[in-house]
């Protein structure tokens, strides 16, 4: 992919680029772009269409390519890269796997705790990637020194607890560091929960313990979704509260979560073994031979 040499290149290859550096499927953006005038910087609108702030997204971008290779005090390059960072979100938020709709997605985007997750991968892994993302569309040529300024970033109150939460299922899994933040931003809102309550559930010993009808996965996910939800309180906090609480839930919502496997587990461990109770012992010599208990293998997580 070239390096685009103006403000229309770089958007009409911005969003492939991020489906590409994503690894998703597949993208529901349509190519459209709007300028706007309002409170938002960005909106990924449902009908595929992508929505920019003309004054604080577009018009520093042209500005730019305006000054290619020019050297730029740093709060110049950090409007460039606030500009990106918006765009490469907005990009995020189109994602999705084959087959994946718009539809579909939001109608997902509408129960309870998807708001609060999707903005939140998506904003994380917008922080994580927005370097290399710069590096793929070439930026770092045009703006010379832009890696040296850091953008803060958005969703203070949904960040933090998305990131403890992934990171703490990666561990359970075995997984490297990102895998399942990644994995999540992948998704539209529609299967961001459903992967996620999967990854939860199968990290556990549950998923050969419990009987067919067990109800501990929608209770995990009902405990997923009312703790996600609550980070919604602090949306209009001050950043730094916002940051403290937002891990505070979600260290709490794992509290829960674990609380709530291990009485899982050991309830169906106890019914496992009440139900292959141990042969009685034979004390006397009996008239035809027993036959050999089987032996029962040892259940495995």
């Amino acid at each position: 992919m070239s390096t685009p040499e103006s403000l229309g290149e770089l958007l009409t290859i911005s969003g492939e680029t991020a489906r590409e550096l994503a690894g998703a499927d597949q993208s529901a953006w349509n190519g459209g772009v709007v300028a706007t005038s309002s409170a938002m910087l960005g909106l990924a609108h449902w009908d595929g269409t992508l929505y920019l702030d003309r004054e604080a997204i577009l018009e520093p971008l042209q500005h730019l390519y305006e000054h290619a290779g020019e050297y730029h005090a740093p709060p110049v390059l950090l409007a460039y890269k606030e500009s990106l960072a918006t765009i490469l979100h907005e990009h995020a938020h189109f994602l999705g796997p084959s087959g994946a709709s718009q539809d579909a997605a939001r109608e997902g985007f509408l129960k309870l705790g998807s708001r609060e997750l999707e903005e939140g991968v998506t904003e994380a892994w917008a922080q994580d990637h927005l370097d290399e993302y710069i590096h793929r569309l070439g930026i770092d040529k045009v703006a010379p020194g832009i890696d040296s300024v850091s953008s803060g970033g958005y969703y203070p109150a949904f960040v933090p607890a998305v990131r403890d939460l992934t990171t703490d299922l990666d561990a359970r899994n075995g997984y490297p560091p990102g895998h399942t933040l990644a994995t999540l931003n992948r998704q539209t809102a529609a299967g961001q929960f459903p992967v996620l309550v999967d990854s939860l559930y199968n990290s556990t010993r549950l998923p050969t313990l419990e009987p067919p009808g067990a109800t501990t996965r929608s209770t995990l996910e009902s405990l997923l979704r009312t703790g996600v939800s609550h980070l919604a309180t602090y949306e209009l906090t001050s950043p730094n509260e916002a940051t403290t609480k937002s891990h505070l839930i979600a260290q709490n919502l794992l509290t829960h979560l674990n609380q709530q496997i291990h009485t899982a587990e050991s309830t169906y461990t106890a019914l496992s073994g009440l139900a292959t109770p141990r042969p009685t012992a034979v004390t006397s010599t009996p008239t035809t031979p027993l036959r050999p208990p089987t032996r029962i293998p040892e259940l495995t997580r």
